[in-house]
């Protein structure tokens, strides 16, 4: 991924445009080479600090799931991720409108990539032009399952933008997002198939991500319409993955920085603290954990997003995942109550000065997937069965649990797949979505957090007002107007 940084030099001016802009880029695409740079500058979008808000997990993405919910509070001084925390957030949060614009400047670059690499005709071999076209695929469909997830129905901006009214578009429904995001992510699977790209390798997605990033959209598409033939899709995209991977024996071991991009991990947001002074660091340590004195710690973490009670007490003293996951003392200073170790590799990064780090932002591991079939099992079968019950005890045994009991219906399957989910994914982006997927957002949130705001509106955010008053053609979301 170092060749990310050399784009930043190359593609800097159009990386930094507004997606309002005028934008003229014909004279840089003029070969294959232009495509790759252009590529990896489409993945450093993801992970480089801008000006503008920050690549869109340099900060607050992967933050954001965990904090509306049931498992984190914020304590920092950001006004807006402690009304995001409290659910008084409104239409003004600049949060939520920096995740907005992050998401649409990514896409902007994949509709180019797709645009460009059918102009060009010469390529070193056929198996380039379908990668390069995979990835964008796959970024694009990712990231607009995540906008429809976050919005309901949002802008669907197939093809790049050069001008102002090119992007003034209304909100597509949210059934035709799913069909791009869907017919997406299935061209990603065929184009993915094989990478010619020696040093690009580390960091890309594959086939298979393609194929478990499918199951997720069709299991919750399926949740949101009750659409029995989209949890028989899901399971079977999940079993397009299932036997690839394996389990890391040891969940600590997941998150060490030897593992990245191996094991049972899919696909990772890379980051690296040794690159671009800084600006290519992910904030794992310094929004997570504690600040400490010694030499051995990560001295400038501010813990501003912090566990509730209600989570930590939740895990059982058994569960090695309690461990892994959190720290509540260190060198005999004993803590004020639990922070978020999970992203420190103690070992290789122990003594760094100022929290910056090499871990990455697993998007996508194979027990997501284990504990997705077993939900899809649920689903098809109104109940579990032995497919559904040993998938879950898989995630259970290497945790270091007993099986979950024999005998539970379906809703009581249904519950403990969600329980399951949340000790096995804190502060990986998962919660707020696996809440609203299976209906419990009040349920949950309410008893962990009695001081929030929780509405039943919640469960989607609102359209960013800056965008409204940009675009006058994008309606609000109910219970924000």
């Amino acid at each position: 991924m170092t060749v990310m940084l050399l784009l930043l030099t190359s593609c800097k001016d159009f990386l930094e445009q507004d997606l309002r802009s005028e934008l003229n880029y014909n004279n840089y695409f003029r070969t294959e080479d232009d495509l790759i740079s252009f590529a990896d500058g489409m993945f450093a979008g993801l992970i480089t600090w801008t000006w503008t808000g920050g690549g869109l997990f340099f900060n607050n993405y992967w933050v954001l799931q965990d904090l509306a919910s049931d498992n984190c509070y914020e304590t920092g001084p950001s006004i807006d991720m402690q009304d995001l925390s409290q659910f008084t957030f409104d239409v003004n949060n600049s949060t939520l409108y920096y995740i907005w614009v992050g998401c649409y400047e990514v896409i902007q670059s994949a509709n180019v990539l797709l645009e460009e690499s059918g102009n060009i005709t010469d390529y070193s071999e056929p198996e380039v032009k379908d990668h390069l076209q995979g990835e964008a695929y796959f970024i694009r469909g990712m990231l607009y399952f995540d906008l429809v997830r976050l919005f309901g129905d949002v802008p669907l901006q197939l093809f790049p933008t050069k001008s102002v009214t090119e992007s003034l578009i209304e909100r597509s429904p949210v059934a035709d997002v799913y069909e791009s995001i869907i017919s997406d992510l299935q061209k990603a699977e065929q184009l993915l198939a094989v990478n010619p790209f020696s040093r690009r390798v580390e960091g890309m997605p594959t086939s298979h991500a393609a194929s478990a990033l499918l199951a997720k959209a069709y299991l919750t598409r399926g949740a949101l319409t009750g659409n029995a033939a989209d949890f028989s899709s899901a399971k079977t995209s999940l079993e397009k993955v299932i036997g690839h991977y394996t389990l890391e024996p040891e969940f600590a071991d997941i998150f060490k920085i030897s593992n990245a991009n191996s094991g049972e991990i899919l696909w990772a947001i890379n980051f690296s603290g040794t690159l671009g002074e800084g600006w290519t660091t992910n904030q794992f340590m310094v929004r997570l954990m504690p600040t400490t004195v010694s030499p051995n710690g990560v001295r400038n973490g501010q813990g501003w997003e912090r566990p509730l009670d209600h989570l930590y007490n939740s895990y059982s003293d058994t569960d090695e995942r309690k461990e892994a996951t959190f720290i509540t003392e260190f060198e005999g200073e004993v803590f004020n109550g639990p922070y978020i170790r999970k992203y420190w590799d103690q070992e290789a990064e122990g003594g760094r000065q100022n929290g910056e780090s090499d871990a990455d932002f697993i998007y996508l591991r194979y027990s997501d997937v284990v504990l997705m079939y077993a939900e899809a099992l649920n689903e098809i079968n109104n109940g579990p069965d032995l497919g559904a019950y040993n998938a879950i005890n898989d995630i259970r045994n290497r945790a270091g649990l007993v099986d979950l009991p024999e005998g539970l219906d379906y809703q009581s399957f249904k519950d403990a797949i969600l329980q399951e989910r949340q000790w096995e994914f804190v502060m990986e982006g998962h919660r707020w979505y696996d809440l609203v997927r299976m209906g419990k957002l009040i349920d949950r949130v309410q008893p962990a957090k009695p001081t929030a705001n929780i509405q039943s509106y919640h469960t989607l955010f609102p359209i960013p007002q800056k965008e409204r008053y940009l675009n006058p053609k994008l309606t609000q979301n109910e219970g924000y107007n």
